[in-house]
C-alpha cells in the first residue's frame, strides 16, 4: 500500500483524485478537470454516479468533461437509483469498460451507504487495481466517502464508516479555514491519530500509481492530525 508521510491510499494502476468541490458549469474546478483527463485512458467512457441530485445535473457534469476533451458516457445519481440496481450486470460491465469513475454530490452518506459490499464496490475496486487502470474522481461528496470515515452535512454531521480507499483520514471537501470546519476542529472526537485533510472549491489532492502526491488546482490542501496521533 503507497505511503508518504502520514497518507497511505489503496495500491492500484490508476489515480486516485479528491476534488473540493466547485461550480463546474462556472468553470471552478476547469483547472483540475483538465490535469485530470490528461491522465484518464480517453478510450474509455466516464461514469459519474452522484450521491444526490437529479439526472440532469449528473447528465451536466459528464457533458462538462466532455467539452473539456472527454470521452462522455454515461450518468446516474442514486437519488434516482436504488442499490439493486448497483447490482445490475449492465451497469457492472459499464464499470469495467470506464476509464474514469466521477462520485459526487453534497452528502456522501448514499455514496458509502449503496455502495458497501457490493458487486459494484468490488468491481471498482479491481478497475482500480488491474491494467483497467481506472481514475476514481471523489468530489465534494464523494471526496468524503474516500476516507476511512464519512461525515454527513451540518447540522446533524452524522459519521459513518467510509470506503477507506484513503486509510486514517477524514475528507472535507469545500474548505476555507481550519477555525470554520466543525469536522476538523471536533477531529479528535471522531477519532485518535487521525487525518483530516481539508481541500478547497477548484482543488484537488491526486494519488498516483507510482506513489506519486500532487496538488491540483488553485488551492491549497490543509492537514491535521487528531490528538494521540
Amino acid at each position: 500500500m503507497p505511503q508518504q508521510g502520514p497518507l497511505q491510499w489503496l495500491d492500484g494502476e490508476g489515480w486516485l483524485v479528491l476534488l473540493g468541490g466547485g461550480n463546474v458549469a462556472r468553470g471552478e474546478t476547469d483547472v483540475v478537470d483538465v490535469q485530470l483527463l490528461a491522465l484518464a485512458n480517453l478510450d474509455r467512457p466516464m461514469v459519474v454516479l452522484l450521491s444526490d441530485g437529479t439526472r440532469d445535473d449528473a447528465d451536466a457534469i459528464l457533458e462538462h468533461y466532455t467539452l473539456l476533451g472527454g470521452p462522455g458516457g454515461e450518468a446516474f445519481t442514486l437519488a434516482e437509483m436504488t442499490r439493486a440496481e448497483l447490482e445490475n450486470p449492465k451497469f457492472l460491465t459499464l464499470l469495467d469498460e470506464a476509464g474514469t469513475l466521477y462520485l459526487g454530490g453534497e452528502n456522501p452518506l448514499p455514496l458509502v451507504r449503496n455502495l458497501y459490499g457490493t458487486a459494484a464496490l468490488a468491481h471498482i475496486l479491481r478497475g482500480f487495481a488491474t491494467l483497467q487502470a481506472l481514475v476514481i474522481v471523489g468530489s465534494a461528496a464523494g471526496a468524503s466517502a474516500l476516507g476511512m470515515w464519512a461525515i454527513g452535512p451540518a447540522p446533524q454531521f452524522l459519521q459513518v464508516q467510509g470506503l477507506d480507499m484513503l486509510q486514517n483520514t477524514v475528507i472535507v471537501p469545500h474548505f476555507t479555514r481550519t477555525e470554520d470546519s466543525v469536522v476538523l476542529r471536533c477531529l479528535s472526537q471522531i477519532g485518535s491519530g487521525l487525518l483530516g485533510l481539508g481541500v478547497p472549491h477548484g482543488t484537488a489532492l491526486a494519488f498516483g500509481p507510482q506513489g506519486q502526491v500532487e496538488t491540483w488546482g488553485t488551492g491549497q490542501v490543509t492537514a491535521v492530525v487528531s490528538a494521540g496521533g
